[in-house]
Formats: structure tokens, sequence, C-alpha cells
């Protein structure tokens, strides 16, 4: 405080004790001198007596006076008083520590602990008056964890915008800081911005999907318009405030949506100077408090077990949290990922270890009973969080796990808001749909009788088990379910549609008949392409963000506990695995192959059996030969973006047929296909195609919108790629 301050303080202080004793006085001379036998006059017959004020409102004012008195002697109030009882101001919540501050600094100075942050965040006095002080001054931005907000960043984290010296960390509080980007809404074109956020989450290899050549015309954008204080983007600058982009770290959101809207309105990193409000020796305890505050958190990740964290990681791929708990390019385990569901939206949560935004004010036992009993914090979770099938988790792969969350970066994003319609938007009725569908027996690892014979590998089955049926959670997607959003148990791994895809039947009996073998089935889990064809759609994301990232021993053994079978999957014994010939003679002269070769042929070859990079085979292809035509009828219907998943082994989009072929001609075409390369005779119908597009034009998926190398910029509103 200044000292006009300090003057104006004490002289408003006297004033006031002043008023207060002249109104003390004018009520005691009052009582001795009122007689209240005295008429002082009348009105309408009601006469008023010179009686004396109630004694109760003089004793309360000479109560005030005294205490207020009292206060001023024994605590700090005028000045420099330090008032009798030498009061410490670490004790108090609200004011400024500066009395106790300058007698702690006063014993250190000029010491061997001299004023270094480092060495005064060691001094317990210090850093409990800097964390009042953080409190008063910066908790509302940077929250009272330190942890920071949207907007506000992280103080604890050891990323510094602005630079982490002592030097810097000061002057940040004393003077501000002021790092603005200008917008760009006025210069780039929407296609433009658009192209720059698929780049700039490419950096970080964040998850978009988008063509190449939209990365790589994103990156010419960046050179142009960005790069001057920018650099390559993996560089920060902390004189200008400018962050580095190759980071987990968005101050201002990390999603395509959040990117493109910083591009083109630009944003102010504006923080306030406080050297007019704090002394010297207060700013330095803000120091030291904000060094402590990244002591603590540098303890905390230094007592979390290297090995625990490795396995944790494998475990997190395993399960694909990343997938579900990650918006479009934003922030890893960040959320913000919808899920539509029949009763409403349902959006992932953040689950690092933010302390207000995420899952950092949960324990081991929080944790465990979010995986297991689908509880969080806040309420019961939705069953969009596969919590049904990671109930079946090893308490030490929870353990390893835990590890591994908390040691992952803190996002500061805030939750989105479910939004479901009555009575689903209420939690405690989620207790009821876990009573009723949910089953909680331990999953039983014994071998059916009925399969025992054929089992030669009992360990393998059992680890591809665990693989599947807990972390894997397959059959969350590949098994159909009833009115009520619960799994079917008596029809597991028998298909169901989501997302305008069917997640196929992928029971024993009809991976048998497909004639999926081991190794093709690992090549397919594992890479994403094998001699069956290649993975598209949220199978594809699968790979990409977890099986990929497995051991093939691991994948392996899912694959061999898949073809094997188990309760409620077992191969019928009059199952026939099919054997595609491909286009014979006769094939090739009837009219259909010749509109087979018109659609067809350019990618795939005459005879089907592919031409990579351009396009996979369809004779012997998985979903060629699968008993359900309905990815087959869909893949023509919206067509096909590349998959992502390997750069080097990538197709070509496939373009939407929606306006090229009726339905009937659909039909016909899916039918010969299907019988030549996949020997399913069974015919396609009209009917049936006409289903299958008013299915994917109400879940929005139909009319090539998705489909074509432009795709994202029709989706952007924007012009073509070229």
């Amino acid at each position: 405080m200044s000292a006009f301050w300090e003057l104006w303080a004490v002289i408003f202080t006297l004033i006031f004790f002043v008023l207060m004793v002249s109104v003390i006085v004018k009520y005691w001379r009052s009582n001795h001198q009122a007689d209240k036998n005295h008429t002082i006059g009348s009105f309408d017959g009601i006469e008023e007596k010179d009686a004396p004020p109630p004694k109760l409102l003089f004793t309360s004012y000479a109560i005030a006076f005294v205490l207020s008195a009292g206060y001023l002697v024994l605590y700090p109030g005028l000045s420099e008083w330090q008032g009798l009882i030498d009061w410490q101001q670490s004790d108090d919540k609200l004011s400024s520590p500066r009395t106790s501050l300058d007698k702690q600094f006063s014993q250190i100075n000029d010491t061997e602990n001299g004023t270094e942050l480092n060495k005064l965040a060691k001094i317990p006095e210090i850093v409990a008056s800097g964390q009042i002080l953080f409190q008063t001054h910066c908790a509302a931005c940077h929250r009272n964890n330190a942890q920071g907000q949207k907007h506000f960043p992280n103080l604890i984290d050891q990323e510094w915008l602005y630079g982490g010296t002592d030097e810097a960390i000061i002057h940040s509080i004393a003077k501000g800081r002021n790092g603005a980007m200008p917008g760009w809404s006025e210069i780039l074109r929407p296609d433009e911005v658009a192209k720059l956020s698929y780049y700039l989450a490419s950096l970080n290899q964040r998850h978009t999907d988008v063509p190449e050549v939209k990365v790589a015309l994103g990156k010419t954008l960046f050179t142009q318009y960005c790069a001057s204080c920018h650099a390559d983007g993996s560089v920060a600058n902390p004189q200008l405030g400018v962050p580095e982009l190759s980071d987990d770290i968005w101050l201002h959101g990390g999603s395509i949506e959040e990117i493109q809207h910083t591009i083109n309105y630009g944003l102010n990193n504006l923080m306030p100077a406080f050297d007019e409000q704090l002394t010297e020796n207060e700013i330095l305890a803000l120091g030291a408090y904000i060094r402590y505050t990244g002591f603590e958190e540098q303890q905390k990740l230094e007592k979390l077990e290297a090995k625990a964290i490795e396995r944790g990681e494998y475990l997190a791929y395993a399960g694909d949290c990343v997938a579900c708990h990650s918006a479009e390019g934003g922030e890893p385990f960040a959320g913000g990922l919808p899920f539509v569901t029949p009763f409403g939206t349902v959006y992932s949560t953040n689950i690092t270890p933010h302390a207000s935004e995420g899952i950092g004010e949960y324990d081991f036992d929080d944790f465990r009973d979010a995986l297991v009993h689908g509880k969080g914090k806040n309420g019961y979770l939705y069953p969009a969080m596969p919590y049904t099938s990671y109930q079946h988790l090893t308490e030490q792969d929870m353990l390893d796990l835990w590890e591994y969350m908390q040691s992952i970066t803190a996002v500061s994003r805030r939750n989105d808001d479910n939004s479901m319609m009555f009575p689903s938007n209420i939690r405690l009725g989620l207790l009821g749909w876990n009573i009723v569908f949910m089953d909680t027996d331990p999953i039983d690892y014994s071998v059916p009788n009925a399969l025992k014979a054929q089992i030669a590998d009992v360990e393998k089955w059992q680890q591809g088990k665990y693989w599947v049926a807990g972390l894997g959670h397959c059959s969350e997607c590949h098994t159909p379910r009833n009115i009520a959003q619960a799994l079917i148990a008596e029809r597991i791994f028998q298909g169901n549609l989501i997302d305008g895809w069917n997640a196929p039947d992928i029971t024993a009996n009809e991976l048998f008949i497909d004639g999926w073998d081991e190794a093709t089935l690992t090549d397919f889990l594992h890479t994403g392409h094998s001699d069956k064809g290649t993975a598209f759609a949220g199978m594809a994301d699968v790979v990409k963000n977890s099986l990929s990232l497995m051991t093939r021993e691991d994948v392996e053994s899912m694959s061999y506990y898949l073809l094997s079978g188990d309760t409620n999957n077992v191969i019928s014994k009059d199952a026939v695995p099919l054997q595609p010939k491909g286009f014979d003679d006769a094939s090739y002269q009837t009219p259909i192959y010749t509109t087979y070769r018109q659609t067809c042929g350019a990618c795939h070859g005459d005879d089907g059996k592919g031409r990579p990079p351009i396009a996979p085979t369809l004779l012997n292809n998985g979903i060629i030969m699968h008993s359900d035509p309905f990815n087959t009828i869909a893949v023509t219907v919206r067509g096909l973006q590349p998959t992502y998943i390997d750069k080097d082994r990538n197709f070509m989009p496939m373009a939407s047929f929606e306006d090229v072929l009726s339905d009937k001609n659909l039909a016909e075409l899916i039918t010969f296909v299907r019988s030549n390369l996949g020997d399913r005779h069974e015919p396609v119908t009209a009917e049936h195609v006409k289903e299958v597009r008013e299915t994917l034009e109400a879940a929005g998926y139909a009319g090539g919108l998705h489909t074509t190398p432009d795709m994202y910029d029709r989706r952007d509103n924007t012009i073509n790629i070229k």
C-alpha cells in the first residue's frame, strides 16, 4: 500500500473515532439532562415527554467504541503500528501479510539464503504468506490449486509462456503481461483457417483423419502467415509470449473448433501488473509460493513408480481411452467427444489430473469406483463409459492404470454439459440401470466343455479373453443392445449398428465361415491391413489409437480367443468356410461386369484383387463375404475416406455412387460382387439398398457428404482442395 493510502486510512480511522466519541458524549448528556416529567409537545392528544434515550442504545455504542479502540491497540491497523500481541498475518485468509513479511524478510536479508525464489520456497512462513496472497490476488484466474483454467495457464507444470526464471516470474507478477495475437478472419478464408487448424493438430499427431493434402496446404499457410512469430511451431518465444504449438498444452483450447476460433478472432493474454498493489516482499512471496507448488507437483510425480506408469500407459492404449476422451484434434484425455444415443448426447469427460476440471481430486478408490461400479465423484456414469467391461480388470492393472493417469499432463478443459432427455438426465436413475442390467459376476476363465477339444492353448485363450472382455471392450460395439441400451448377453458379438456403420458380427461362427484365420485376423487388428481387407471408420480409430500400440502377442491372443469361441459363441457343426473363386469366363461376359469395370475396376482391378496403394482387394474381403451386406451397401452409398492408420499403406478415398447408380443397379452390382468375390449368393434387393440408404440419411451420412477427397472442404463450407 502506498504512503498516500496509508495516511488516508489513518485520517479516516481517527475521524471515525472522533465521531463515535461525539455520539457517546451526546447520548451521555441526554441521559443526564432529560426530565421525563417535562412535556416537550403534544399532537392529537398524545404528549411527547423529554425521556432519555434507551440505555441499551448508549451501552451498544460504548461497547462498540471500546472494542474498536481495543482492536487497534492489539492488532495492526494504523500505518506501521504492529499491535501489542504481535499478530502474524499468515493466520489471516483475506488481508495482505505485509507486516509479517517485512519481519520475515528482514531476518533473511544479507544471509546465505538471499532472495532466490527456490530458496524462499523452502521457508514455510514465506510460502504460507505467499499462499494467502495467491488466494487473494491470483486464484480467481489460476484457480486455488494454481493449475489454471482455460485462457489462464497452469503454474505448476514447469511450462512457462513467458519464461520460468526468477526474473521472468517476478516480472510477470510486477509488470503484468500482454501477449496479443491478431484475429485472421478478415484475411483468411474459412477453408484456409480449416487447413491451418488441421496442420496445427498434426504437429503433435492429434487425431483428425484429414487428407494429407489438407495438412500440407495448412503448412504452407502457416509458413506464410504464422512463422514470423511461431517459427516452425516447435519452439516457444517467452519474450513475446508465443507458445510452443507442438506440445499438449493449449492455453485457449486445442480442439479443431477451438483452434479455428483462436485463428479467426485472435486472443489477448492479458495479465495485470501488481507492482502498484503489492510490495517487493509480497511479490517475492508470491513467486516463492508458485515455485513451491511446482516443487510439490514434481515431488508427487517422482513418487509414482516408473514401471507402473509404463504398464499403465500400455493399459490405457489397450483400453482405447484417448480415442473416446479426446475431441477432434483436442488435447489427449481432455474429453469433449460427443456420443449420440437414443436418449440424448453424452460427452466424454476430462480425465486428466486437473483438480477442478479433471480427476485431480480423485484417489484410487474413486478411480476404481468409476471403472468397476460406474460411479464418479459427481454421480453415476452413463454406460457410454464401458465400465461394464472395465470392471473385469485385475486390481494390479487398475493400480498401474491409475499411476499412469496421474502422470499425464493436466488440461484445464471444462466438461461439456450432456443433453439427455428426461428421465435419463437424472443420474440417480443409473443406479437402477446398474442393478437391473449390469452383470457383476467375475469372468469365468474356464474353457467351456464343448470347446475343450479344439482349444489347444488354454493360457493363450484365457489371455485373449481378458483383453477382449475387459479393456478391449469389444462387446460394447459388436453386441446388439436392448431398448434400455444394455448389451444382450445371449447375442454377444452378433453385430450392432453404430455411427452409421454396422459393427459386424464377429462371432466365432461368422469368422470361421468368412475364412478368417489367426494370421489374417491378427494382421487386421494389429495393423489395420490384411489379406482379408482394411479397417475403416470406427475400427480404423481403434486400430490406430489402441490395437496397433499393443504387442503382437497380446493381439494374437485376442484373435485366438475370438476364433475359438466361448459360451454363447460357438461354431456351428454345419458351418462351412466360404471359398470365393473370383470372376470366371462367364462372369466377364455378363452385362453387369461392364458396370463393375466402369464403377469399380479402375481402383479395385478388373479381377477384383485390388491395386495397392490405390484400393484393397475385394476378392476374399471380409466385408464382401460377411453375411450382412449392410456395410458393402453403405460404402457404395456414402463412399469411404482413407483410414490414415499408416501413411505408407493408405488407400485412396472411395467416391460415393449416390448419384451414379439407382437402388436397383446398386443391388445388382453388389449381388454380382458378393457372389463372385465373396461366395455369398443371397441376392441383395433394391428394397434392401433403399432401407440402408434411409438408415444412413437418418444418421446424416447419405449423399456423398463424407466421401470424396474434398469432404472436409464441404464440411467447412469451403472450396475444393485444389
